[in-house]
This record gives C-alpha cells, sequence and structure tokens, in this order.
C-alpha cells in the first residue's frame, strides 16, 4: 500500500520509507487474483488458524501474502494424520485459510534463517502472527522490538487471551478462549443440560475477522503517517464483544439467562420445531403480534387469530407453552417440503435447518458466490463480495515451501544464501 506524503497527496513509486526504517525498493508482486489489497504485501508467521485465517482474507482480497514456515511446514497441514486418518485426507479447512499464499520455509531460530526473516520485514506492509506473547517475546518479536526495527510494519497478533493479565500465556483454542471464557458456551446451553459439542474454528473466523479489520484500519492510517502500528485481536475480546449485548446487560444490572428448553420458551414465533419427516426448522418472527396470524392461517386456524391469550406480546409470552404445543402438533402432521409451501403463501418468516449437503446445493448461496473452485474442489469464498463481482476459481493452498527460493529472490537475498538456507531446511527437517 502506497503512503501519502506529507502533503496527503501519494507518492508515485511503489518505494515505501519511514522516519526509522528505510524498506526494499523492490515493487511488490501483484496478487493475479486482484482485488482492493493489490500491492499489499503480507508477512505471515503462524499456525493453526485464527491467523492464518486472517491472512487468508486479505489473500483473498488481493494481497501477497507469504506464509513463513518452519522446517517440514506448519501443523495445520497434518492436522488429519495426528488424529489417526489416513494420508491424503483432503484438508479444507486448510484449504480455506492458505489458498493463494506463498510459502518459504526458513528456520529463524538459526543466525541465517532469522537475517533472511527480517530482510522480509523490511520489505513488507504487514506482520501477521498468532505465536503465543511469551514465544514471541524469546524470539525477539515483542511489539517494542518489532516497532524499533521496523517502524513502517503494520504488526497484528492473533491470541487466545490477549497481551497483559496472569493468562497472557495460556494456551487457549476457540472452544476455550472464545465459546467457554467468554460465557457464550453457557448463554447458548438449554438450562439443566451439559455444554452442547461446539464446532471448532467458529471463533477462529471471528477472531480473524477482527484481525483484518485491524489491519485494515491501520493501514488505512499509515496512508497518513507513514508509521505502523501494533494491533492486537484475541478469541477473549472478540468473543465478548459478539456477547456484548448479553454482557453489557450484565453490567447495567440484569440478569441474561441461558434459553429455556423449547418446550417453555417464552418467544414461541422465534423458536424450533420438527416436521413430520424429522426435519428441524426456525420461526423467526420477532414482532410475535404481528406475525402469527400469517402462521395461524398457514396451520389452518384462522379461529385462534382473536383469541385473547394470543392478542399482544405479553399474553403470548404468558401462554407461550399452549401455544408451543399447538404448533408442534400442527407442524409435526406434514413434511418440510409441505410447510416450506404454505410458508411461502401465508408469508410466514422462516428459515431451515439445513444439512451441510444442502448448503452445497443452496441455490441462494450459489447466486452470491459463496463458492469458489479450488483445484477442482468446491471451497467457501471469503464473506465479501467488491462490486458484487464473483470469482469462479481461486489458487490452491502453497506447498510447503514452494516459494522459498522465488520470495527470497524477489527480496535481494544472493543465490548463494538462498540455497544455503534451502539446504538448513532439508537438514532441519530431517533432524525432526
Amino acid at each position: 500500500m502506497r503512503q501519502s506524503e506529507p502533503d496527503g497527496s501519494l507518492p508515485l513509486a511503489t518505494q515505501r520509507t519511514s522516519t526509522m526504517q528505510k524498506t526494499s525498493t523492490e515493487p511488490h508482486r501483484e496478487n493475479k487474483t486482484g482485488g482492493p489489497l493489490n500491492g499489499v504485501r503480507v508477512v505471515e508467521f503462524g499456525h493453526w488458524m485464527a491467523g492464518p485465517l486472517a491472512g487468508g482474507l486479505l489473500c483473498d482480497w488481493g494481497a501477497d501474502v507469504i506464509k513463513v514456515e518452519p522446517p517440514g511446514g506448519e501443523p495445520m497441514r497434518t492436522i488429519f494424520a495426528r488424529m489417526g486418518a489416513r494420508d491424503g485426507t483432503p484438508n479444507a479447512a486448510f484449504t480455506l485459510a492458505n489458498r493463494g499464499k506463498r510459502s518459504v520455509v526458513i528456520d529463524i531460530k538459526a543466525p541465517q534463517g532469522r537475517q533472511a526473516f527480517e530482510t522480509l520485514l523490511q520489505g513488507s506492509d504487514v506482520l501477521l502472527t498468532n505465536l503465543k506473547p511469551d514465544a514471541l517475546e524469546r524470539l525477539g518479536l515483542s511489539p517494542d522490538a518489532v516497532r524499533n526495527r521496523h517502524g513502517h510494519l503494520v504488526y497484528c497478533t492473533v491470541s487466545a487471551y490477549g497481551w497483559g493479565g496472569p493468562d497472557q500465556d495460556r494456551p487457549g483454542y476457540d472452544i476455550a478462549a472464545f465459546f467457554g471464557r467468554t460465557g457464550i458456551a453457557h448463554e447458548i446451553t438449554t438450562e439443566g443440560t451439559a455444554p452442547p459439542a461446539l464446532l471448532q474454528g467458529i471463533g477462529d473466523a471471528f477472531t480473524a475477522l477482527s484481525a483484518a479489520t485491524g489491519i485494515l484500519a491501520t493501514l488505512l492510517e499509515r496512508q497518513k503517517t507513514g508509521h505502523g502500528r501494533f494491533v492486537e485481536a484475541s478469541l477473549l475480546r472478540t468473543g465478548m464483544w459478539a456477547l456484548g449485548s448479553e454482557l453489557g446487560q450484565q453490567a447495567l444490572g440484569g440478569h441474561p439467562r441461558p434459553p429455556r428448553p423449547r418446550e417453555q420458551s417464552r418467544t414461541p414465533m422465534y423458536n424450533s420445531y420438527c416436521t413430520a419427516d424429522k426435519r428441524w426448522f426456525f420461526l423467526v418472527g420477532v414482532e410475535a403480534r404481528r406475525h402469527l396470524p400469517n402462521v395461524l392461517q398457514a396451520i389452518g386456524r384462522e379461529d385462534l387469530i382473536g383469541d385473547v391469550r394470543f392478542q399482544s406480546p405479553r399474553s403470548i409470552a404468558a401462554h407461550s407453552s399452549e401455544l408451543i404445543r399447538l404448533l408442534d402438533k400442527a407442524f409435526g402432521g406434514q413434511t418440510l417440503s409441505y410447510w416450506k409451501d404454505r410458508f411461502d403463501e401465508h408469508q410466514v418468516w422462516w428459515a431451515p435447518v439445513q444439512t451441510p449437503e444442502e448448503v452445497l446445493t443452496d441455490p441462494q448461496a450459489a447466486a452470491i458466490g459463496a463458492w469458489v473452485e479450488v483445484d477442482g474442489e468446491k471451497s467457501v469464498d471469503n464473506p465479501l463480495r467488491f462490486d458484487l463481482a464473483r470469482r469462479s476459481r481461486a489458487p490452491g493452498a502453497p506447498a510447503t515451501g514452494a516459494h522459498t527460493a522465488e520470495v527470497l529472490a524477489e527480496f535481494g537475498l544472493p543465490e548463494e544464501t538462498i540455497q544455503q538456507l534451502l539446504a538448513q531446511a532439508v537438514s532441519k527437517e530431517g533432524e525432526a
């Protein structure tokens, strides 16, 4: 991203300078997929999901994302083998987080590898990492240390619990830091039951969006100032923000409670129901009094439209169990296909609980470009579109170290040094 001159205008060249560090004059590699971040160069030093997902978003939006991996590659590449799956098991999560990036393998603990890493930072716009704070400090990559060496960098870290406090260095995947610690798991657990089996990766995805947003805001600021900034995203704070209305209500003296069993819900028009063919769906009539007549017409109970029990939101809540029993009986008498037609005929607000298989063929998802082809297979595209454009294909995830020589040459390292680094990486992988 080009920086602004003191008068606010943009320079004609892509060469970047700062008061602390002159960066590489090598022009930025254009991301062949296009996008608003073309010309932005990102060094990603991360693993697993939250950090790489943030880098994946930036890459999808046009940035040149250089994925720096240790010899042997980052652990997410082999997650299924570590869990006992057979070799060759497709890894959709890794593809989602890493498609289109360039992979460089260097051992940054070795002096020559560390020097190469610093050269990458010197010639890039963003450093993105999700290593724990204590690991970054041991590597000399604390916020102050990086700022002193590379004042132009936007430096973003993604962690479980954030920088500072007693749990700064506590390990925590999203089920711990995003779901458990924030109260989300408690608030989505039906009263009196165990917490549900939560899908891994959802908290990572939310936090990746937070990190990408912070990076973009700081890049925009850097156009004016010429200086980078430290940006922090954490699973804990992202989860708390996602639950902000509930936590805020608690802070105001309220007492938010976990959901009741669906049969006892106080909001029968915003509840789940099951059909004769054992398919679940949600009614989404937030304004109960407004939406109830349409539902009653759809189930053939127009006689209840004037019933005093269902004349106001308060009376509906007071008689919610009766209404739920009535709706359960009606909906359980026909299939989902039948109710789909009835609901659309009577303008009922609803949504099916779809299986992943059904999402694959959902015509609305297809219409808004939610899928992209990667290496001949479907992959979920990133959640944003620009100018309603859609892309049919995206580059695949890189093989471990596939671009090491290419990238290091772009940054001006001598061929002899590059060959030495490649040999070191192979030797280190063999030791492991």
